[in-house]
């Protein structure tokens, strides 16, 4: 039996509380999933806790709103918004708005890079949600990384600022100790090489759903490194421009279904 079949198995040995087990593709599809422009692009500023200003990008997608929202919370480094410029068209195109910012010290924010990361994303998350023409019943937290760390440790403060609907945990980084903190539905998602597979994938999700019954799905991305990029087919060349392209397409797919999934019926839309 493989070491990701025995994962599978732990996953699925909890009993009426257990976690939805994604379907692990055999290859990553070979085209991604139709992305399409946004219908607008709005920078938003806005001030840290400590009054540094920051810079962020909210962009909407074509047609009518109010528009579902997801929020990303980025991964560890002094990462502007443009390094998730490979996901917002793939959000836009299934309708959602989609909020990146510059953390301090990159991009257009001020200040300089080296503290403050989770307060900086919870103000981020607070001033996008006053914004108007979208559906605060359809909140997303899209975390990745260490941003799944942050998420957790100021969770009850982002649901003071606006509940979200659900969350997804990308490069999950949370064991069962702390991942009970997400008081929300929540998508896990692992690569199949991390080193403690087991304690931030099955444990984690197994964790969460008892705590929070039928709210858990886990999905392991085969072939994936640490932040969801394909390497079946050799390591990433980070300094090739063309990195964004090998974004694991079987993950990306998954996260994009389990948020319509999520998603409750449109609200009316009040200018």
């Amino acid at each position: 039996m493989s070491r990701l079949t025995l994962l599978l198995a732990l996953a699925l040995l909890v009993g009426c509380t257990s976690p939805r087990q994604s379907q692990v593709p055999t290859a990553a599809p070979t085209t991604a999933p139709a992305a399409t422009a946004s219908g607008e692009r709005h920078e938003l500023r806005f001030a840290a806790a400590d009054g540094v200003r920051l810079a962020g990008e909210l962009a909407t997608p074509s047609g009518a709103p109010p528009y579902p929202l997801v929020v990303i919370i980025h991964h560890a480094g002094p990462v502007a918004r443009d390094a998730y410029a490979y996901m917002a068209p793939l959000l836009l195109a299934r309708g959602y708005a989609v909020f990146r910012f510059d953390k301090r010290g990159t991009g257009a924010s001020a200040g300089a890079y080296g503290c403050c990361e989770g307060d900086d994303a919870l103000a981020a998350y607070s001033a996008v949600v006053r914004e108007p023409k979208l559906d605060l019943a359809n909140v997303f937290i899209v975390a990745q990384s260490v941003g799944t760390e942050e998420l957790a440790e100021r969770f009850p403060a982002f649901v003071a600022a606006q509940p979200p609907r659900a969350v997804a945990l990308l490069s999950n980084r949370l064991k069962a100790a702390q991942i009970r903190a997400i008081a929300a539905p929540a998508l896990i998602v692992v690569a199949d090489s991390e080193p403690e597979l087991a304690a931030i994938g099955p444990e984690a999700a197994k964790a969460h759903a008892a705590a929070l019954a039928g709210s858990t799905e886990l999905y392991i991305a085969e072939g994936a490194e640490h932040s969801l990029f394909d390497i079946s087919a050799g390591p990433i060349d980070w300094s090739d421009p063309s990195w964004a392209q090998h974004y694991h397409r079987g993950a990306m797919t998954r996260l994009l279904d389990w948020l319509d999934s999520q998603r409750t019926p449109r609200a009316a839309f009040v200018p």
